[in-house]
């Protein structure tokens, strides 16, 4: 591997860790980092007259680069439900900056590590045996070899500078003074500072690229708070019957879209759960054996063949998946279950993930979490570190087959592309935890600048256990009305708990949409607003503005 690559490939690491860990909590997004690393690459081999080398530079420096991001994103939607579990845990673990940081490298290197370990053995059956289209790599590809990549990298700059000025302008820099407020107040007099106008790139982009569809949702629960939640909340005052006492709408509100996940779940999840224990509707016993011996036979011969590097690495991920979950008070049974329903939850999502490009990080997760939790009674620490180990894990497996895919379109060795994901691994280990730690400090978890709507979801499903079962119910009954209409409840409950400003951002930039008549040639455009604006934000955070 040439040192070039690797410094290169280790600076966009960093690069895309910043970016998705904040874009993730955030928002509720996490798009692909990949195309991004894409096209700035063609600026850092411009001079480079082999097409083919250059080609297989920008592959191999993204390959290092994009893991950061796409762990981050699972980070990023799982570690902020300690927070909605347990407020008091995470000022305890930030209170200690290095511990902080050792525990994101060890578990990113743990999980991430396996999760490697299983994408190199998925490699061939869903690869090779099954040749899925994986979508991101034929695009990463595509971008890297387009003639017009040269065109979409200058529009990837020219939101790069568009969005830095308008953050100039919103915020200040030195000694320079603001010209544009951050929020605008619309209908104060009646709302108060309930519906808000806020200068928020991040926000218009993101509308843009998921487009009406994402966003008609969200508006919809919006506007539910008030129509439905508030009335429902206190209908004891003004109805001859009453299903429970008054109570404030915001503890209402939270057994009430409990419920609305949890609907989610209920319709969702059977069907799910079956295509993550078999892909046939009926299995003999007999298969059932045939297919544990030929996996056993398989791992034998892969334990046979490896290199010193497979083996050693294979070592030094048990050690620490171990070491870690010993630490943390898991039993040698949790552990055991742990392992065993990530390899599998792993295996369903990249091969998900190798059709439509896409990778669902949120229901398999709970699918693990669950049972855990029922059986062994986790604390909320335990709960969490469950949902971010998956995550990691399978943010790891699918981006390393995605790499696989990419590196035979190129011609890449894929032992090459195994060690640069391992390169990645070890870049994103170092830098997530300090990234977070500066996130977490400078900005309120939970609030509008760091809403983390998915940790929120996740808190709420399992704390639903707990809660009034009539008003988790009516939220049941709202889920299934809504499926009715075809209408996503869980866009509808990003509407209903996130604050306004952030769904009306979101909302202006969908309407863009209407404006343009290719979506997908601003891509790149939005591509660099998030980049700028995240960049913005931490580098305010690192000079103490």
């Amino acid at each position: 591997m040439a040192p070039t690559i690797i410094i290169i490939g280790l600076l966009f690491s960093v690069f895309s860790t910043v970016i998705l860990s904040y874009i993730s909590i955030a928002t509720m997004v996490g798009p692909w980092i990949a195309p991004t690393i894409v096209l700035l690459g063609h600026f850092l081999f411009i001079l480079t007259r082999n097409s083919l080398k250059k080609t297989r530079n920008i592959i191999a420096i993204q390959a290092i680069g994009a893991g950061g991001g796409i762990i981050a994103t699972g980070i990023g939607f799982g570690f902020p439900t300690l927070h909605f579990l347990d407020p008091h845990a995470l000022p305890a673990l930030l209170a200690n900056p290095g511990q902080f940081c050792l525990f994101f490298a060890i578990l990113c290197l743990a999980a991430g590590g396996f999760g490697l370990l299983l994408g190199s053995y998925l490699t061939k059956p869903l690869v090779d045996e099954q040749q899925q289209p994986f979508p991101v790599s034929s695009l990463t590809v595509q971008v890297a070899t387009s003639d017009s990549s040269s065109q979409e990298a200058r529009m990837l700059l020219g939101g790069i500078a568009g969005t830095t000025i308008l953050c100039v302008l919103r915020d200040g820099i030195a000694s320079c003074s603001a010209v544009l407020k951050k929020h605008y107040y619309l209908f104060s007099s009646w709302f108060g500072h309930e519906i808000s106008l806020g200068v928020a790139p991040t926000l218009w982009a993101i509308g843009f690229s998921v487009g009406l569809s994402f966003t008609v949702p969200l508006v919809i629960g919006m506007v539910a708070k008030y129509l439905v939640v508030l009335p429902l909340s206190q209908h004891a005052l003004y109805l001859p019957f009453r299903l429970f006492d008054p109570i404030d709408a915001e503890t209402f509100s939270i057994a009430f879209c409990s419920g609305l996940v949890a609907c989610e779940l209920l319709l969702q999840g059977p069907g799910m759960l079956r295509k993550l224990l078999t892909s046939k509707k009926q299995t003999s016993r007999a298969d059932l054996w045939a297919k544990g011996a030929g996996f056993c036979h398989a791992a034998y011969m892969t334990m046979r063949t490896s290199s010193v590097f497979t083996l050693g690495s294979l070592s030094a991920v048990t050690l620490g998946c171990i070491g870690l979950l010993t630490f943390y008070g898991f039993s040698i049974w949790a552990q055991i279950l742990l392992l065993l329903f990530t390899a599998v939850a792993t295996y369903s999502i990249c091969s998900i993930s190798g059709k439509i490009g896409m990778v669902p990080f949120g229901r398999f997760s709970t699918f693990i979490v669950v049972p855990l939790l029922l059986i062994f009674r986790l604390n909320p620490l335990q709960t969490t570190i469950v949902i971010v180990f998956f995550n990691i894990c399978a943010a790891a497996a699918s981006d390393l087959l995605f790499d696989m895919k990419s590196a035979d379109l190129v011609g890449i060795d894929r032992k090459k592309m195994y060690h640069y994901q391992w390169v990645g691994l070890i870049g994103t280990a170092v830098c997530v935890g300090f990234i977070l730690w500066l996130l977490f400090t400078n900005l309120q978890l939970g609030s509008e600048a760091l809403f983390a709507q998915r940790g929120r979801a996740k808190a709420l499903l399992l704390q639903s256990l707990n809660m009034d079962t009539t008003i988790v119910l009516i939220g049941v009954c709202f889920g299934w009305l809504l499926k009715r209409f075809k209408i996503n409840s869980t866009m509808v409950f990003g509407g209903l708990v996130m604050p306004n400003g952030v769904t009306i951002g979101l909302a202006i930039g969908s309407l863009g949409t209407l404006l343009v008549k290719k979506q997908e040639k601003l891509q790149p455009l939005c591509a660099g607003i998030l980049a700028a604006e995240s960049l913005w934000i931490m580098g305010s955070i690192l000079l103490g503005k």
